[in-house]
Formats: structure tokens, C-alpha cells, sequence
């Protein structure tokens, strides 16, 4: 009790020194924030070492090669039924245009082949495409292949894209060429392209989930929000308790970042996770400050605070730390990553709980002697 005697004597004393030292902390933890990568997750992140599936798929593409592909899937979505646009995939227009994704696909880096409808048709009729929607139905009626490119009903059609043996390790870069190629190629009213495959699949649900991580923080932290004013009913004691996640989170993910560590679609919503637990280790701060205001002056009732809160919080964090670790003992790599993003958020949310807290509740409060 000692040493957390003479911290709290440190922070009531010297809070500015304090929080110069925790901002310090704080910027180097942003850099490598800046640098936290995206990484992919396989079978191999769900399913343990050693597991028959993954030693059967392993053989498989060693033996046989893997099936690196990406896949251009035009849709027929006309605005209304009433309009001049395409309802058939089968429309020269729309066919003409699937034909110009399917040349300039070829100039993609790490492209072996592409195939599509639209070259099914020029092979049947001398190298072009008829101006007439009659002319490609009766082409494609008589090809046996035109299924493996044109749905049933007509409304879809897809350009297989087949990638060489380094696309797998590109593929961020494969994604971004074919979607600048989408973007930039003028396409008829009514249609509708997007990516899909194999080799696409990681970088579209990084993006996805980049998304979806803006969406949940920014949710978690409007409900905070509104319980800490409703709690609270003050601007600055709904504000400071914030700071305990603002930068809990910060310097987990900085931390995270430093050890080499990277943040999966399976592990993008610990962010949300560790708000809602590390906020209340500053809504503990908070309200035992306010309590101990009431018999002595600011510094005195930081020093006691410090003092009472300081094991409570200690003894949540160790449980919670025994908790997400043993999430590591199981089998599956996921957990284990999960349950030690979640040890790092909860620590230095105790953290910043103990040190930005205090010293901005020091410097910013009135001092009042009773």
C-alpha cells in the first residue's frame, strides 16, 4: 500500500508531469497504430494445427494447385419496369460491355487468363458481336458452354478471371486494378458489378469490415455517451471518463501493432468489447473523486481516491487478464488472438484510468478547502 500511496502523493502533486508523460506514451502508441495491418484469416486462423481438414486441403493444393481466381459478376438491375435499360444479360449492350471488362482484364497484373459470354459469341460468329438480342440468343442457345458464364434467368453473367500462382499473396493489389477498371469502364443504365472469387474474398472483407469496425465503435461510443450524461449530468464528468477508452484503445492497438500483431475480420470487434468494459474504471475514478470532494480539498481527495479504487481495479483486470488468456488455451488460433487484443484493452484502460484521469480531474477542478 505503500507504493500506491506514494503514486497518488506523484499524481495530486504533479498531475501535469504525469499527463505529459501518458501523451508522450500516447503519440509514440499512434504511430504504430498508423501501422497495424489488416490480415487475412483462412482456415488455417479457425481450424488447430494438425486438423485432417486442413492437412487434406494442404495436399491438395500442394499436389494439384491451388484454384486462384477472381470473378467480374455483371447483374441486370434496371430502375424501373418501364425504362429503356437492359432486362435480359443476353442485351448486345450488355454483352459489348462485358466484352470490354473481359480484354482489359487481361493487362491486370498476376492475370493467366479470362474468359466470358461475350467471347463465346465473337467465336461462333467471325470475331463479333451482333447488334441484335435474336442473333446472341440463337448463338448461345447452341453453345453448350454459354452456362458456365449466363444464369438460368438471364439476369446474371460473370467473367472468370484465372490468376497465377503469386495473386495469392497480391490479391489487395489485383482487388484495387479490377475495381479502378470497374469504376473507369462506362457501363450500360440498369447494371449492376461487383468482385467476387477466391482470390478476392480477404481484401473485400477487410474492406467490409473496416466498415462495419467505424460503425460498431461509433455506436458503442453514443451509448457511453448518453449513460455517462445521464449518469453524470455534466459535460466535463461525461467527457473525462471517455478518455479512459479513448486512450486504452489507442495504446492497445499501438501495442498490439508493436509486437507484430495484426487485426482480423474475427477480431475487429474487441474494440467495441474493450469500450464497454475499460469505461468503467474511469466511472469508478470519477465517482469516488466526487464523494471524497465533499470532507476535503482537490488534491487531498484525489490522493484518497487513488488510494481506494486503486486495488478494486487491480483485482478486475487480473480477472479479466485470467479470463481472455485462457481463451488462448483452447485450440482454435482465433480465440487466442481475440482473448490477447482483449487483455491488452483492458490494462491500459486501467491504465489510463490511473493516470490521465486523476491528473485532468486535478487540473481541471476547482480547489475547495472544507
Amino acid at each position: 500500500m505503500g507504493l500506491i500511496n506514494q503514486y497518488a502523493k506523484l499524481v495530486t502533486n504533479k498531475p501535469a508531469l504525469v499527463l505529459i508523460i501518458a501523451l508522450i506514451f500516447t503519440v509514440a502508441m499512434l504511430y504504430f497504430v498508423t501501422k497495424i495491418q489488416m490480415v487475412n484469416i483462412d482456415y488455417e486462423d479457425i481450424l488447430p494445427k494438425g486438423n485432417e481438414v486442413i492437412d487434406a486441403f494442404d495436399f491438395v493444393k500442394n499436389e494439384f494447385g491451388g484454384s486462384d481466381s477472381a470473378i467480374i459478376v455483371i447483374e441486370i438491375n434496371p430502375s424501373s419496369a418501364n425504362s429503356n435499360e437492359p432486362f435480359d444479360i443476353r442485351d448486345p449492350r450488355v454483352i459489348k460491355y462485358i466484352d470490354i471488362l473481359t480484354q482489359q482484364s487481361q493487362y491486370i497484373d498476376y492475370v493467366d487468363s479470362v474468359s466470358s459470354a461475350s467471347q463465346l459469341i465473337k467465336e461462333s460468329n467471325k470475331g463479333y458481336i451482333p447488334n441484335s438480342l435474336k442473333s446472341i440468343k440463337n448463338i448461345l442457345n447452341n453453345n453448350h458452354f454459354s452456362n458456365q458464364y449466363i444464369s438460368d434467368d438471364y439476369s446474371m453473367s460473370i467473367i472468370k478471371i484465372d490468376l497465377n500462382e503469386d495473386a495469392t499473396n497480391n490479391a489487395k493489389e489485383i482487388e484495387k486494378q479490377l475495381s479502378e477498371l470497374i469504376d473507369k469502364t462506362k457501363k450500360p443504365a440498369g447494371i449492376k458489378v461487383q468482385l467476387a472469387g477466391e482470390t478476392l474474398k480477404e481484401p473485400i472483407l477487410q474492406k467490409e469490415t473496416g466498415k462495419d469496425m467505424n460503425k460498431t465503435s461509433l455506436f458503442s461510443i453514443i451509448g457511453i455517451v448518453l449513460i455517462l450524461f445521464f449518469l453524470f449530468k455534466s459535460i466535463k464528468n461525461t467527457l473525462l471518463p471517455l478518455m479512459t477508452i479513448l486512450f486504452g484503445v489507442i495504446w492497445a492497438l499501438g501495442f498490439t501493432s508493436l509486437i507484430g500483431m495484426g487485426i482480423s475480420p474475427a477480431t475487429s470487434g474487441v474494440i467495441s468489447m474493450i469500450m464497454g468494459i475499460g469505461i468503467d474504471f474511469g466511472i469508478q475514478v470519477i465517482n469516488r473523486f466526487k464523494q471524497e470532494l465533499r470532507e476535503c480539498n482537490k488534491k487531498e481527495a484525489m490522493r484518497r481516491t487513488i488510494n481506494g479504487v486503486f486495488m478494486p481495479m487491480l483485482t478486475t483486470t487480473l480477472a479479466a487478464l485470467i479470463g481472455f488468456r485462457a481463451m488462448s488455451l483452447g485450440e482454435l488460433k482465433m480465440m487466442g488472438e481475440m482473448g490477447t487484443i482483449m487483455s491488452f484493452g483492458v490494462a491500459f484502460c486501467m491504465l489510463a484510468a490511473i493516470t490521465i484521469v486523476p491528473s485532468l480531474l486535478v487540473l481541471l477542478e476547482k480547489d475547495k478547502n472544507k
